[in-house]
Parts: C-alpha cells; sequence; structure tokens
C-alpha cells in the first residue's frame, strides 16, 4: 500500500485545466466573430452583385442607337445603398471590343458596371460585364 495520500487532483493540473478551458473559449468566441464578419461582407457583396446586374438590365432596355451607349462613354456614378445606407457608388463604361469571328475592326461593344463599396472600413469592388452588337 502507497504511504501517500494521492486521492483528487493538485493544484497544477487545476491551473493548467483552466488555462486551456481559457483559451478553447476564446479560440471559439474569435471563430464565431470571423464568421459573422465574412457573412456580413458576403451579404454586402450579394446586394452590389444586385444592383450591377439591374444596371446592366437597365441599359440593355436603351435603343441601341442611343448616345449612353456610344462607344467611350462614362455613365455617371450614382450611389449604391444598401438598408438605407450608402456604401460606395455604381458607374458603368462601355469599350469597343474586336471579335475576331465577326467582320470590321470594332464590331462589338463591352459594357461594364463597377459597383465599388466599403463596409466595415474594408473597401471592396466588382464588376459585370456583357457584350453587346452595335
Amino acid at each position: 500500500m502507497s504511504t501517500l495520500n494521492e486521492r483528487g487532483f493538485s493544484l497544477m493540473e487545476a491551473l493548467t485545466g483552466a488555462t486551456i478551458s481559457v483559451i478553447a473559449v476564446l479560440g471559439l468566441a474569435y471563430s464565431f466573430g470571423v464568421g459573422r464578419g465574412l457573412v456580413n461582407r458576403y451579404e454586402v457583396a450579394r446586394a452590389a452583385l444586385g444592383e450591377a446586374q439591374s444596371e446592366l438590365e437597365a441599359l440593355q432596355l436603351l435603343p441601341p442607337a442611343d448616345p449612353a451607349l456610344a462607344i467611350g462613354t462614362v455613365g455617371p456614378p450614382t450611389p449604391f445603398r444598401y438598408e438605407g445606407v450608402t456604401l460606395g457608388s455604381s458607374s458603368w463604361r462601355v469599350l469597343p471590343y474586336d471579335e475576331p469571328h465577326l467582320a470590321g475592326a470594332v464590331n462589338m461593344k463591352r459594357v461594364v458596371v463597377t459597383v465599388r463599396w466599403q463596409h466595415d472600413a474594408q473597401p471592396d469592388s466588382l464588376s459585370l460585364e456583357r457584350l453587346w452588337l452595335p
């Protein structure tokens, strides 16, 4: 039989267990915070994608001879709002595009819509392009 009383746990084991528990809880809280930040970022990005798509659709409704769709035209910046807050701006431009399989030097128009925003002090942007026959 052992002469020492070895029941229970020591102070060192209790401190080590408490330290590991604190590190695990802080790591879990950090993971939830980062995950929530990413969800918020992609939520705003989805709204910006919807803004760019609606701008392209509005430009597609214009007649092909409209001067707003002339090559080299740059559209005025419009505010990009999400949930009642202005986060950035949206603009578009019309560029020449040469399709090698079609006749002519510049035979198509490339319309690029760009949405820029800043959310939580982090600048971001997205662009959509569409090719149109002139």
